[in-house]
């Protein structure tokens, strides 16, 4: 008769390997504190295979002579049995390994593995949970775990960047999955998560990109293509590449439809033709549109962009308006937008300089100059320093003074002005602020990304803090009385970013000044009812 065998029942082992490693036996912790036994495991349970003494005892104790590590791993291999109370390891003379017979055993950083192989399409799993990938700890690999073994740390390493490289691989291919099936949320999750793995690679942001375009979140695509070149022009000073390139330009087109359906009729921006007017301190950007009537040499607020200004299709529709009847030239003063920007100063006095450069540029005889909030200071500075060049002034949503004082009550104290600018620096390439410059579209997704792509664009995070303490500074009250130029000052009467004191203020010092104030809100001016501020200017300046 043959001898019974009995069939020992299967245990379960479990590693946990994400952050600093822990062992369960059948679901209970083991109380295993040796650091080099718990080392010993994790090397056997990722490499799933019989590893030679020789080698084990060379990763744990690399500086010990081969006949004392050996000794050494054979006291550890008791040492680790005994403090779990369970035979782990399986050995013989040249190996150690854990026996499957014996061991059902599974780690946290294998389930990881094992959906980054099914998203792969290596399991045949047909829709596999996306979850284990899109763990905050599914990158990680004994994170916070080490001992005097640069062995054993060169080898963990190694894993740990295969691990990397698979999990890279599978959340791109999550991400388009599921950007391609319309779920833009887990594709999002799935980007972001690929870019902390690597914040320089290109993929994470290309597919980051294209999720936001299915998305239709046209304020998303352009925060993630601008967070990309931010960064590549930082570190390595490079452009983003042709894949993020591509995925940018076709995000755009997917959600060029809503951007049009905010404003009937409108069609994509024409390319801009940008000339240069030259100053001692550099050169100044300027583009001309139309060619009928009198010269309008539109001044620009605190930050512009010739070129991104045209991509807002309200803007555009104004220009194209004024452009039936006059010469209309946009401006980027140095120090923001396609003008100069190094070793500038941006105050009124090199602002005028600018104005100056452009006139002399266009060859004009008399031009008007419409400055709109903080160009309206500058255009006031400029009539008092060149009225020969000038035929009038408009003037919208302007201040005379910077900062608040005690006969001066509508602008910012210092204390204000420091808060906005921390609030601009906290948020930098985001829509800040839009609720106070245009409350009524601050909502509009289309807007918000434009304004952010503005911001992110006409100057740089540490430049407008420059830009805005110079005009806090500013006071032209003092030139007011001797203006002797047509001007008009427009004005909304709920104004939140210049009072409509400061509008009555400048009409009431400026002699013979047309004074229009008009109801809305909205600081800027192509908002609102822009058609009402267009007809002042249009009368206006056919009257005189």
């Amino acid at each position: 008769m043959r001898p019974l065998t009995v069939l020992r029942p299967v245990r379960d082992l479990h590693l946990r390997l994400h952050a600093y490693p822990a062992v369960a036996i059948d679901g209970v912790d083991a109380p295993l504190r040796l650091k080099r036994g718990v080392a010993l495991l994790a090397l056997l349970a990722e490499l799933a295979r019989k590893v030679s003494r020789t080698q084990a005892a060379g990763l744990l104790w690399p500086d010990a002579h081969e006949s004392l590590g050996r000794s050494r791993l054979r006291r550890l291999v008791h040492e680790v049995h005994a403090q779990c109370g369970a035979e782990l390891i399986s050995a013989d003379a040249d190996a150690l390994w854990i026996d499957a017979a014996r061991w059902a055993v599974s780690t946290d950083v294998q389930r990881v593995r094992a959906a980054a192989r099914a998203f792969l399409g290596e399991t045949g799993v047909e829709m596999p949970d996306p979850a284990a990938l899109l763990a905050p700890d599914a990158a990680a690999l004994l994170d916070g775990f080490d001992f005097e073994s640069d062995e054993y740390a060169q080898w963990l390493a190694q894993r740990r960047a295969e691990h990397r490289r698979l999990l890279s691989r599978a959340l791109q291919r999550l991400a388009e999955r599921h950007a391609a099936q319309g779920d833009a949320a887990i594709a999002v999750e799935a980007a972001e998560r690929l870019i902390a793995l690597d914040p320089a690679a290109d993929a994470g942001y290309a597919v980051l990109i294209a999720a936001h375009g299915r998305g239709g979140d046209l304020a998303a695509v352009e925060s993630a293509y601008f967070r990309c070149a931010d960064l590549l022009r930082a570190e390595f000073g490079v452009a983003p590449s042709p894949a993020v390139e591509a995925a940018y330009a076709a995000a755009l087109a997917q959600v060029q439809g809503a951007v049009q359906g905010a404003v009937p009729g409108a069609v994509a921006p024409p390319r801009v033709q940008i000339h240069f007017a030259q100053t001692n301190d550099g050169a100044v950007a300027y583009s001309r549109h139309g060619d009928a009537g009198p010269t309008v040499v539109v001044v620009p607020g605190l930050l512009s962009h010739i070129e991104i200004a045209l991509e807002e299709p309200r803007i555009r529709r104004c220009v194209e308006r004024l452009a039936e009847r006059h010469r209309v030239v946009l401006v980027d003063r140095r120090g923001t937008g396609l003008s100069e920007r190094v070793g500038v100063a941006p105050t009124i006095a090199s602002a005028v300089e600018d104005m100056a450069a452009v006139v002399e540029a266009l060859g004009d005889e008399r031009v008007w100059l419409f400055g709109a909030s903080v160009g309206g200071a500058i255009a006031i500075a400029a009539a008092a320093e060149m009225p020969g060049r000038l035929a009038g002034l408009v003037l919208y949503g302007a201040g005379a003074r910077g900062s608040r004082a005690p006969d001066y009550p509508w602008a910012m104290t210092g204390e204000q002005m420091e808060r906005w600018l921390a609030l601009l620096r906290a948020g930098w390439g985001e829509a800040t602020s839009l609720e106070a410059f245009a409350p009524d579209a601050a909502h509009e997704p289309q807007v918000r990304a434009w304004w952010a792509r503005m911001l992110r664009s006409a100057a740089s995070q540490n430049g407008v803090a420059a830009i805005l303490r110079a005009f806090h500074e500013t006071d032209v009250r003092d030139r007011l009385p001797g203006l002797s130029l047509p001007t008009l000052v427009i004005q909304r009467e709920d104004d939140r970013i210049v009072r409509a004191g400061a509008g009555r203020y400048i009409a009431s010092r400026v002699p013979g000044a047309t004074l229009a104030m008009m109801p809305g809100r909205d600081h800027w001016w192509w908002h609102g009812d822009a058609d009402a501020v267009l007809e002042a200017i249009e009368r206006f300046i056919a009257a005189h």
